[in-house]
């Protein structure tokens, strides 16, 4: 039967075990120089010349400094193998915790379209239900299924970025302001559960390398998430896009449920999601903005998520290589 135990737990052990053998060691000292002490009594009870007597004390002094040095090498190496395993057993430990948050909301994601198809199927061969009210069914199941997909391509796209981080992603040299507007332009034109406002200030006809495709994704990502992860009657987005020398820079400021500190610095790790998956009530699988950052990194750039803490929004800021 395999003992879990908390990181708390696992590091109160290790500091308990640490002490341990540095008590160990202490005592271990304590006991050599009582040793040296009864060899050189002993000579001198033995009526032992003086220069005999000095001659014992410092080869016992010297046999005490080369063991040790010794020992605090074993101690050393000891406290390192120690401190390895406890951030090995650590991360093992969060590893499990996202995977099992990854699971509870894949679960629910897969759930709540499935239900909804076969609910709408059960109306569709009903014949109580007037055809002018199963006319709208036939779009909604298309979410659904859309859903479903999208769900299922994260999931993909996740397993092939773990196989092939180092893969090539330069096919192409395009305009990134025009693709930052239609991704923006796409945003509105969706039905959203809450109106959204964009404020742009875009410079034109900055120019990036890479996959259009890719990069697209992942601004929708920070989109979706910007309109998604709010408590307010209206989604209010600001959008800059400028140039910082060599770089060329995005920022996505929100007006949602903001961020502690500890989430921005890992939101974007895999299967990684803001608060209790058994309390939280926005859907998602913590795959997406895992995704946005292997793709900015494969086109040599950085992602990085600001906050002034919960209730006060975000802000996503993602900085590429400007094409020659």
């Amino acid at each position: 039967m395999a003992i879990r135990l908390s990181p708390r737990t696992a590091l109160v052990l290790f500091v308990v075990l640490v002490a341990f053998v540095i008590a160990q060691a202490t005592w271990w000292i304590i006991f050599m120089a009582r040793l040296v002490d009864e060899k050189v009594e002993l000579a001198e009870q033995l009526n032992a010349e003086p220069q005999v007597v000095a001659r014992i004390h410092q080869e016992e002094i010297d046999r005490q400094i080369m063991i040790g040095l010794e020992g605090v090498v074993f101690l050393l190496v000891l406290g390192g193998g120690l401190w390895i395993i406890y951030t090995a057993y650590v991360r093992l430990q969060d590893l499990n915790r996202r995977q099992e948050n990854f699971l509870m909301a894949t679960t629910h994601e897969l759930k709540t379209p499935l239900s909804s198809i076969s609910l709408y199927l059960d109306a569709l061969q009903s014949e109580r239900i007037p055809d002018r009210q199963k006319e709208p069914i036939v779009p909604r199941i298309r979410e659904d299924v859309h859903r479903l997909q999208t769900l299922v391509e994260k999931i993909l796209q996740a397993r092939q970025i773990g196989r092939e981080p180092d893969r090539d992603t330069a096919h192409e040299t395009f305009d990134f302001t025009v693709l930052v507007n239609e991704r923006l332009e796409a945003l509105l034109a969706l039905p959203t559960a809450r109106p959204v406002e964009v404020n742009r200030g875009l410079t034109p006809s900055l120019m990036v390398s890479g996959s259009r495709q890719a990069l697209a994704g992942a601004i929708d990502q920070l989109l979706d998430n910007a309109a998604k992860y709010t408590n307010h009657d209206t989604v209010t987005l600001s959008v800059t896009l400028d140039r910082v020398g060599t770089w060329i820079r995005l920022r996505i400021t929100d007006n949602g449920i903001g961020l502690s500190k500890q989430d921005t610095e890992r939101i974007f790790e895999r299967f990684e999601r803001v608060g209790n998956e058994i309390t939280r009530g926005f859907e998602g699988t913590g795959l997406g903005l895992y995704l946005c950052r292997e793709i900015v990194r494969a086109h040599g750039g950085h992602i990085r998520a600001f906050s002034d803490g919960p209730g006060r929004g975000s802000t996503f800021e993602i900085t590429l290589k400007a094409a020659q």
